[in-house]
């Protein structure tokens, strides 16, 4: 008895160690995993080892606008598509040009978390997204300048779900933004006095939070601006719900922006009370998609 008693007792030990490492993952990884150069390391240099770096199918990306300016709060999202899997996480973190941490992440909903602001990621909420996940964010710019570009990087997590670091796909993947983009401006001809010039959209605004009743409903006004604050007039802006789709629906799903680069959508409670989340895109002529996002609280009775 006693030399079966000294062979079960370690393999009860791994067997708790090795849980506590599968569940800590799904609750968020340790900061300095976003395979930055400051970080020389992702998910896959400590748990998920199973494949190599981007060996996956699936594209991991992150969207930001193309310019910032000192202080801004700045939209970012984080995204994957052509994904099937039962889970998904990613780590974020931001740089400039001399590898410094720059600015301050911030959470915007329970799906993800930060400790110091250097870093974001995601929670065990936020990781139990199947198929193509996505995760909004905010960035608060320096207040002083930096050394642009400031690069923002990132790694993600294609997880199947099975409670084990084995069979996971990590992804990296990076964006640029610069603190001045001055935009080069190439003289036309006129080819009639009632030519119209175009405003490619580079970024869309909305009012980040609605209050809602059970049954009520809203009007609210998305803004679409290009360079120099141009409206863009005629885009099209897409509208779709994301968590929450028993909460809250948003009419119409796809409209176009008028003269002032605005589009109205009316969003309405459900019967149910809770949080939900709707993702506002719009392309421009090259395929490069802008995001923002509102998030909706749906209360029986809201609180004054």
């Amino acid at each position: 008895m006693r030399n079966y008693a000294k062979v079960f007792v370690p393999a009860v030990w791994v067997f708790v160690i090795s849980v506590s490492t599968v569940f800590a993952s799904s609750g968020g990884p340790p900061d300095g995993r976003t395979g930055s150069p400051v970080d020389n390391k992702t998910c896959r240099d400590d748990c998920h080892s199973t494949y190599e770096l981007n060996e996956g199918n699936a594209k991991f990306t992150i969207s930001a606008p193309n310019s910032f300016v000192q202080g801004q709060v700045v939209d970012i999202n984080i995204s994957f598509s052509d994904s099937s899997t039962a889970k998904h996480g990613f780590e974020l973190s931001a740089l400039d040009a001399g590898n410094n941490h720059v600015g301050t992440f911030s959470n915007i909903d329970d799906t993800t978390q930060t400790a110091d602001g250097n870093y974001i990621k995601h929670t065990s909420i936020g990781s139990s997204q199947s198929g193509n996940a996505s995760w909004s964010v905010q960035w608060t710019a320096p207040t002083s300048e930096v050394q642009v570009p400031v690069t923002f990087y990132a790694s993600g997590n294609e997880a199947n779900g099975d409670s084990t670091p084995q069979g996971d796909y990590i992804y990296t993947t990076t964006a640029q933004i610069d603190s001045a983009a001055t935009p080069t401006v190439t003289a036309t001809p006129v080819i009639t006095p009632t030519t119209i010039p175009v405003c490619e959209p580079d970024f869309i605004s909305i009012q980040k939070r609605l209050k809602l009743t059970l049954g009520e409903s809203k009007t609210i006004i998305a803004t679409v601006t290009g360079l120099n604050d141009c409206k863009s007039e005629g885009v099209t802006v897409n509208a779709v719900v994301k968590t929450g789709k028993t909460r809250v629906t948003v009419d119409p799903d796809i409209a176009t922006a008028d003269e002032n680069g605005q589009v109205t959508f009316t969003v309405t409670a459900g019967q149910k009370k809770g949080n939900a989340k709707i993702l506002f895109t719009v392309e421009d002529s090259e395929g490069q998609v802008f995001k923002t996002f509102i998030i909706v609280k749906i209360r029986k009775v809201l609180k004054k």
